[in-house]
């Protein structure tokens, strides 16, 4: 019986090695979808955030991020794939397309 492959998504950061990046914490989910880092470039803290949405069960996703917002502060960086339109519009739009 041939063993089935699961697809996994994993984020990333990657930081230049010219800049002098001191990590202070590292902070990731189990299975892959976010990964925050915290740390200083030239003594001015800063925080990176990751984030990886899968197109199913998106919302159940949303919400282990928005727990996060108690560590997001203005200098933080945020960026990933949402795998979701920002408003009811554009989905209905987007399904009209994908019907026609």
């Amino acid at each position: 019986m041939p063993m089935e492959t699961k697809k996994r998504a994993e984020v990333a950061i990657l930081i230049s090695d010219k800049i002098d990046f001191k990590t202070k914490t590292i902070k990731r989910d189990k299975q892959g979808h976010y990964i925050m880092i915290k740390g200083s470039i030239q003594q001015e803290y800063i925080t990176l955030l990751n984030i990886y949405v899968p197109n199913a069960e998106t919302s159940r996703y949303i919400k282990q991020i928005l727990e996060l917002k108690r560590e997001i502060d203005s200098n933080t960086v945020t960026a990933g794939d949402f795998n979701t339109p920002l408003s009811a519009s554009y989905r209905s739009l987007m399904e009209k397309i994908s019907q026609s």
